[in-house]
């Protein structure tokens, strides 16, 4: 067994210890004549692991309107086996529920050993 093989198989292990099952929604900005349209998809079920990051940083991004204050809480992670399809960029904006409540992906780190993917990690924050 390789050592990109055993780091799949301790990923799949992470993420079976507390597995959350999410639906992506995905938007994503193709070019259209002069400009760029919006194409909406679904992608999933897929099984990810989800967790809190408080312990290690805190980002909190806090916006002072006329409506009021709005603090957003950006410690959220997640980990993902290499199969995921998720993704952070500036054309492709993923979204998905869980634990009933509404979550953006801001931050996706794929790792490879050898030239292969091994997992999917990331950042993502609460919105409404």
């Amino acid at each position: 067994m390789t050592f990109a093989e055993q780091r799949k198989r301790d990923v799949a292990a992470t993420i079976a210890a507390n597995p959350t099952k999410v639906t992506i929604d995905r938007k994503e900005k193709v070019p259209k004549g002069g400009g760029h349209q919006v194409q909406s998809r679904t992608l999933g079920p897929f099984s990810i692991r989800i967790f809190n990051q408080k312990g290690k940083q805190i980002f909190l991004n806090v916006s002072n309107t006329t409506a009021g204050v709005i603090q957003k809480d950006k410690s959220w992670a997640f980990l993902a086996g290499a199969e995921v399809d998720i993704n952070c960029t500036p054309n492709i904006t993923d979204e998905f529920t869980a634990y009933g409540q509404r979550f953006r992906v801001t931050d996706v780190r794929q790792r490879y050993f050898a030239g292969e993917l091994t997992s999917i990690d990331g950042t993502m924050e609460e919105i409404d």
